[in-house]
């Protein structure tokens, strides 16, 4: 990967709920890893650690938080080393990913707030750096809910974007990592 052929790939990626990352390129190829595991994993021992809190068992409680943040953190090690594999057969790919710091706490994103999106985001940053690979912060606002094609706002349906302005319809997830690939860089506001 030349970094002085110029011209860059933007590649878009969105890290939600449904799928634990959704990325989208500038060539329309994309990437979906799942979350479903991540959901079961998060269920499981959420309800473990509720029956153990009723029973009073405080030291089980919290080896159970352990195993479940090592289940995790497994995973975002697995889906971001998915990701990163995935971007290198692009030519001088840059990675654009929302600003999750700068995220409005009136916004719908108060569930994004939680470690295990972090620490994805953390791997992935980590292993582009180490891959030789820029990462570019953007904006997350209205990510989800403005059409990728058009810029309407739209509804979604489940997985299911739809746009009432252009019919433009695809995946939810990989609508929002295209509008992140399309957003420009934040501009640095240090106080």
């Amino acid at each position: 990967h030349d970094a002085d052929t110029g011209e860059e790939t933007a590649i878009g990626v969105d890290i939600g709920h449904n799928q634990l990352l959704a990325a989208n390129a500038e060539d329309g190829e994309s990437m979906l890893v799942s979350g479903r595991e991540a959901k079961y994993i998060r269920r499981k021992y959420r309800s473990l650690r509720d029956s153990l809190q009723q029973a009073g068992a405080l030291r089980a409680r919290n080896r159970v938080g352990n195993k479940e943040e090592r289940r995790i953190r497994d995973l975002n090690h697995k889906a971001s080393r998915r990701l990163i594999h995935w971007a290198t057969h692009f030519e001088n790919p840059v990675l654009k990913i929302e600003d999750l710091d700068g995220i409005r706490d009136g916004s719908d994103w108060r569930g994004v707030h939680s470690w295990h999106f972090h620490q994805l985001q953390e791997f992935i940053v980590y292993k582009a750096e180490q891959a030789g690979i820029r990462v570019e912060e953007v904006d997350p606002f209205e990510t989800s809910q403005r059409c990728s094609a058009c810029g309407a706002e739209g509804s979604r349906d489940g997985d299911r974007f739809s746009c009432p302005e252009c019919d433009h319809g695809r995946h939810a997830d990989l609508n929002a990592a295209e509008n992140i690939r399309q957003r420009e860089e934040e501009l640095c506001t240090a106080e």
